[in-house]
C-alpha cells in the first residue's frame, strides 16, 4: 500500500516543488507515494480531520481569508495534533517567514519547520523519506 501524503498549500508552484521532492523520496523509501493536494485552509482541515496520512506538508499563510472557516497554518497544525486521525502524523510546516518565534511555535506543537527560502529538493526529499519511514 503506498504512502499517503497531504500537500496543503495555496501556491501551486510550492505544491509542485513538494511533489518533486516526494518523487525523489519514492526512490529513497522504495515505495509509491499517493499525493493529495489542497489549496485552501478549509479543504485542508476537512482532509486532515477525516483521512489518515503518513505525512502532512502544511503552508503557513493561506490566502483564503474570505472563506468561511478560514484557519491560519499554525491553527491547522495545532488542530491536527489535537484531533482526528493525524495526531501522530509527521507534519512539515512550510513558511517564507524565517523568524525564530514561528519555528519555536511549530516545534512546540509537534511540527517540523521547513523554510521556503533555500528549499533544496534533494535535502527535503531525504527529510520527508526519513519521517515517513519512522511512521510505518
Amino acid at each position: 500500500m503506498p504512502y499517503k501524503v497531504l500537500i496543503a498549500d495555496d501556491d501551486e508552484g510550492q505544491r509542485k516543488s513538494h511533489g518533486f521532492a516526494l518523487e525523489v523520496a519514492t526512490a529513497i523509501i522504495e515505495d509509491e507515494i499517493a499525493i493529495v493536494e489542497t489549496a485552501n485552509s478549509v479543504d485542508s482541515w476537512a482532509k486532515i480531520k477525516s483521512e489518515q496520512f503518513d505525512l502532512i506538508i502544511l503552508d503557513n499563510d493561506f490566502k483564503d481569508t474570505g472563506l468561511k472557516g478560514h484557519l491560519p497554518g499554525i491553527a491547522l497544525l495545532q488542530l491536527a495534533k489535537k484531533e482526528g486521525p493525524n495526531r501522530a502524523t509527521p507534519t512539515f510546516f512550510c513558511s517564507a517567514d524565517a523568524y525564530d518565534t514561528l519555528k519555536a511555535m511549530v516545534e512546540k506543537h509537534g511540527g517540523f519547520y521547513l523554510p521556503k527560502v533555500g528549499y533544496d529538493i534533494e535535502k527535503v526529499a531525504q527529510l520527508f523519506a526519513e519521517k515517513m519511514k519512522k511512521k510505518k
